[in-house]
């Protein structure tokens, strides 16, 4: 089997999992088993966080480990301690790859992005309870994203490249708009559920948008003092305006979303030309024009007096 049939395999299989994991919790959460569907939910996350375990450790470790044990130990007598040491000796050395921080930071750092989805789509799924056809929509597009993430990251450890390739970063960059408006949409519906304060919600989205562009940078190996100040920055800036959000838009958390993520769009598109050297007026004009369209878009669809009855009164309190 060769690597491509295989890659097929495995997402195939993951798509099917992701798909069918998701479709059960759907049916499990309009029965109202509010239990039962946070158990189920915890253990399909980590069906998906060994898949990418597995995926980590195929493609990190070193081959070869038992060979170079028994060359080790081959001075000693042929006894059962001699046997004993060599198979201790290779397992230590099999998963010198895990015990390493350099290795555990970068599986910690493609975990991310597969963990915002999943848990932004529970949460979505959870708030649309009995809402089947949003439910389905957003079981067909997380399916999706975790494919097409799972894919690329496949390639990106066979490739062995320190630096992601520039096809794999687009498409990355591409399933991250989709996670950065999921996570933004999770967040403002889950908080407004339970009429929490606004602080909340910019604290989030402070810290969803700079752990994303961490990631980025992680990937870019830019993520010195100078790039650090600036992701710190633009998450300082989305949580100003998740805080305005949060307060004056309407009961339709899903246009919020987009509206937010096409902000951030805006300043991590610059920011990333920047730091690749690439930043021109033109650039900024493409991407600028975009966010004015997308904004323009939503705002122009966006009923600013809807609210839900009953809802929290401090959101026209401001």
């Amino acid at each position: 089997m060769n690597l491509r049939t295989q890659k097929i395999i495995t997402c195939v299989l993951i798509t099917a999992s992701v798909f069918g994991g998701f479709e059960a919790l759907i049916s499990i959460l309009n029965l109202n088993q509010t239990g039962t569907y946070l158990s189920v939910a915890f253990w399909i996350f980590a069906y998906l966080m060994l898949m990418i375990v597995l995926l980590f450790d195929l493609h990190i470790k070193k081959p070869g480990s038992l060979t170079r044990a028994r060359a080790r130990h081959a001075d000693l007598p042929a006894t059962l301690t001699r046997q004993t040491r060599v198979v201790f000796s290779a397992l230590w050395e099999r998963f010198e790859h895990l015990r390493s921080w350099t290795y555990i930071r970068q599986w910690i750092h493609f975990l991310l992005l597969p963990g915002f989805i999943f848990w932004s789509t529970f949460s979505l799924l959870y708030v649309n309870l009995g809402n089947y056809n949003i439910q389905q929509l957003l079981v067909v597009l997380s399916t999706i994203a975790l494919a097409l993430d799972y894919w690329f990251l496949k390639e990106a450890f066979r490739r062995g490249r320190e630096v992601a390739d520039a096809d794999i970063f687009a498409t990355l960059s591409m399933i991250k708009i989709y996670a950065i408006a999921l996570v933004y949409a999770a967040a403002l519906s889950i908080l407004r559920y339970y009429c929490l304060n606004p602080l909340y919600f910019s604290l989030e989205v402070f810290g969803y948008t700079f752990l994303l562009i961490f990631q980025a940078l992680y990937l870019h190996r830019r993520a010195g003092g100078k790039n650090m100040a600036v992701a710190l920055l633009i998450s300082l800036i989305m949580g100003i305006v998740g805080y305005g959000v949060y307060i004056w838009w309407g009961y339709n958390y899903f246009t919020a979303a987009v509206f937010m993520a096409a902000i951030y769009n805006l300043l991590w598109g610059t920011f990333h030309y920047q730091i690749d050297k690439t930043l021109s007026w033109r650039a900024f004009w493409e991407i600028l024009v975009v966010c004015v369209i997308v904004v323009a878009m939503v705002l122009s669809v966006t009923n600013f007096t809807a609210r839900i009855s009953g809802g929290c009164e401090y959101y026209l309190s401001f």
